[in-house]
């Protein structure tokens, strides 16, 4: 099942090149959904389930909340919501800034279970190692909780040269199977 899994994914991005070549943002949302695309799969053959657009309250202030809180999977496991999960191609600062944010808001929400998990799922870590360990502890420090970040492809520094719709640096792009093992790991628990 996982093999068919990488096997779909690979193809996704064998084609971006080509999708690349017409540009615009359909070629950038196509090497986003490749990511998602994969987080999906895996949950759906692990027979959980994961939600888009699936909004949470934000907490009350002023008795005044709101229905805007999401990340790009929500993942049940028999109807409770165990993982929240962001994905990206490359893990910038801003983007990790946005997520570590997105994911206190979702803590804080009465909706998300206090067991919820959290993760960031990349390609490749675009980040600076300071930015990202302080955002790891940010996070930790406003909720008491790990954020767990899975870097998927062997290639984990992105480099701006070497991106995944460059057909001559494909082979940077395929799955690191001991953190696709870890991933599948940690949904599991």
């Amino acid at each position: 099942m996982m093999e068919a899994i990488i096997e779909k994914y690979n193809k996704e991005v064998d084609v971006l090149p080509k999708i690349h070549s017409r540009g615009g943002g359909a070629a950038r949302n196509a090497s986003g959904l490749v990511y998602e695309n994969l987080i999906k799969r895996i949950c759906i053959s692990l027979d959980l389930v994961p939600k888009k657009n699936d909004y949470f309250r934000t907490k009350k202030i002023n008795g005044k909340s709101l229905r805007t809180l999401q990340v790009d999977w929500h993942v049940y496991n028999n109807n409770k919501l165990t993982k929240l999960i962001e994905s990206k191609t490359y893990l910038d600062r801003c983007y990790t800034e946005r997520a570590v944010t997105d994911f206190i808001k979702l803590y804080q929400s009465p909706d998300v279970p206090n067991d919820a998990e959290y993760c960031i799922f990349a390609g490749q870590n675009a980040c600076a190692d300071d930015a990202l360990e302080y955002y790891k502890e940010y996070f930790k420090d406003e909720t008491g909780k790990e954020l767990t970040i899975f870097f998927v492809n062997p290639q984990r520094k992105r480099s701006s040269t070497r991106a995944i719709y460059k057909a001559e640096y494909r082979d940077l792009f395929n799955i690191d199977l001991k953190v696709f093992n870890n991933f599948i790991e940690w949904l599991k628990k």
